[in-house]
């Protein structure tokens, strides 16, 4: 089995269900796709303080100072997403079986995504700037009636890709002779 195979996942395995592949995304893109967000931020961060300059004593005013309470504790939140996504990675992780693709993920609760590989009409690889940068893609697996299932930051989206689409065609192939 594969190393730091979640125990909550090899349990959702059937028997006789082989893993083909598995894994969890890349820690570095995952979490530096959010840093922009924090970029973005920091003239709004720098904003308010010309106000501060600006009003002397009015700053001290009770709607001022609640103003500013609520501008930096939205900003503040919003600064902290590239902690909200270390976090989150520690719980991600894919399973590519012969019969199914399973995505675990979550902060507190675990959410589990299961798409049957019967069901997978299109596999699709987006490598974005992060991804390129690290060596990283996404991959988007489209199926009827359901929404795509996303493999985040995947080292070797490609060979991945093909592990997918391969086991899908085996999978419809032997459905269609039985």
């Amino acid at each position: 089995m594969f190393v730091g195979f979640p125990r909550d996942v090899r349990e959702m395995l059937e028997p006789g269900e082989r893993v083909l592949w598995a894994g969890k995304p890349a820690r570095k893109p995952f979490v530096l796709k959010t840093l922009p967000v924090v970029v973005l931020l920091l003239p709004f961060l720098a904003a308010p303080l010309l106000i501060f300059a600006v009003a002397g004593d009015a700053f001290f005013h009770p709607f001022v100072l609640l103003f500013f309470v609520f501008w930096y504790g939205v900003l503040g939140v919003a600064a902290l997403s590239p902690l909200y996504s270390f976090l989150v990675w520690k719980n991600v992780f894919y399973v590519v079986t012969d019969r199914r693709v399973i995505v675990r993920r979550g902060l507190v609760g675990i959410d589990y995504d299961v798409l049957e590989l019967v069901n997978v009409q299109q596999v699709n690889v987006d490598v974005g700037i992060w991804d390129k940068m690290c060596g990283t893609g996404t991959i988007t697996l489209q199926s009827v009636g359901v929404s795509p299932l996303r493999l985040e930051n995947v080292e070797e989206p490609r060979r991945v890709q093909k592990i997918i689409m391969r086991a899908a065609a085996a999978l419809r192939e032997s459905e269609l002779k039985s």
